[in-house]
């Protein structure tokens, strides 16, 4: 028996929401705003990351929370707030969080208020906590991951069939609760299309040569994203290329300062300035300009478990060069180079064979954001009937 709508109502712990703009919570602000529509009701806690924010806001069907500023410590105060909203509002049938910090809550309050819960997994770390933190403190993200697993949800919603197995294979996650559905990808803005060729002149004829060859990244700093090895590349990149310029649009977070010191380091060692620009953030609407410009984009990660910089590069259909691991090879298609393993060689070797146009194109991949909210619909609904 399906379940209707009208009286659905669902409670969301988010790490993040709307106006911290990063992939995951564009992941559920789609979902959210797709629910409304339909006359769901939400119930929304999450972190007040800002000062600004209001700790209490309802937008028609939507009441948000927001408690804490830092994520990684408002697990209790979170966990309090959920209490009292599941106390006072019986018609909450649904608890849907988001790894990693949401996820133990969110369980513990499924078995205490008798309710379904949802988790949906973007990452599995597993063994890459080695590369990413030093030994002592690996030990506890270690801990934490093995503790979201083993707080049980009803239903796993995993955003890549690499995650997909992650939880089968290294944690034994029955297959009767793991669901795959991938994220969604806004075609209709990633499109080269919609970017005039003016626009295009006019930035070039701004920052950069007309003539110049144009090597792009654009996301955050963590390690996770391997820019690191790109750093390294540059001056190969820039020898071997000498008519090349180098773009970094580097979102802030932990480790963007560190990234930018280095790369200002080499172009000063390299008397490069004018051979490297670095940006540090853009409104959506110019970084779709930013990748326009670009000749090729360098994503060059250790882990993804969807991979957002790399799916809208490919929707605008530009060359990319990235690394064959994690789901990477689940969602590209285009003009992909994949390094196995990567490595600066590696890097620099695939400029060229872009440049030389020896590559293969990957058949063409679209991620729905209607078929990613639809699905998840109906695990709504199957888990109620």
């Amino acid at each position: 028996m399906r379940i209707s709508f009208r009286s659905m109502e669902i409670l969301f712990l988010l790490d993040y929401y709307s106006p911290h703009r990063w992939w995951i919570e564009n992941v559920f602000e789609h979902l959210i705003n797709w629910l409304l529509e339909k006359w769901y009701k939400i119930t929304l806690i999450t972190s007040r990351f800002q000062d600004d924010l209001k700790e209490f806001e309802k937008v028609w069907n939507l009441t948000i929370y927001r408690v804490w500023k830092w994520r990684k410590w408002f697990f209790f105060k979170w966990f309090v707030e959920a209490c009292e909203v599941l106390r006072k509002n019986k018609n909450i049938k649904i608890i849907h969080s988001s790894s990693y910090t949401s996820t133990i809550p969110a369980s513990i309050l499924a078995k205490l208020f008798h309710k379904k819960s949802v988790a949906t997994i973007h990452e599995i770390f597993w063994k890459l906590w080695k590369e990413l933190k030093p030994r002592y403190s690996r030990r506890i993200f270690e801990l934490f991951e093995w503790l979201m697993i083993k707080f049980p949800h009803d239903i796993y919603h995993c955003v890549s069939l690499y995650t997909l197995n992650s939880l089968r294979i290294k944690w034994w996650i029955s297959d009767k609760k793991l669901h795959l559905i991938y994220n969604g990808v806004d075609n209709d803005f990633w499109d080269m299309k919609k970017v005039k060729k003016s626009e295009i002149d006019e930035w070039k004829n701004k920052y950069w040569r007309n003539d110049s060859y144009l090597i792009s990244y654009y996301w955050h700093a963590w390690k996770t994203k391997w820019i690191d090895l790109l750093v390294d590349a540059i001056p190969q990149i820039l020898e071997e290329n000498p008519d090349s310029k180098l773009l970094f649009n580097i979102i802030p977070s932990k480790r963007s300062d560190y990234i930018v010191e280095r790369i200002n380091s080499i172009s000063k060692q390299l008397n490069a300035k004018d051979k490297i620009q670095i940006f540090r953030w853009f409104s959506k609407e110019d970084l779709r300009i930013f990748v326009a410009c670009a000749d090729v984009i360098i994503a060059p990660s250790l882990a993804e478990w969807f991979g957002s910089v790399h799916s809208e590069a490919c929707a605008m259909w530009k060359n990319l060069i990235t690394s064959n691991l994690a789901a990477i090879p689940e969602v590209v298609s285009g003009n992909v180079i994949l390094m196995s393993p990567p490595s600066e060689k590696w890097i620099c070797e695939s400029i060229q064979k872009i440049r030389d146009w020896n590559i293969d194109r990957i058949p063409e991949k679209k991620f729905s954001w209607n078929n990613m909210i639809n699905n998840v619909e109906y695990l709504y609904n199957f888990l109620l009937t």
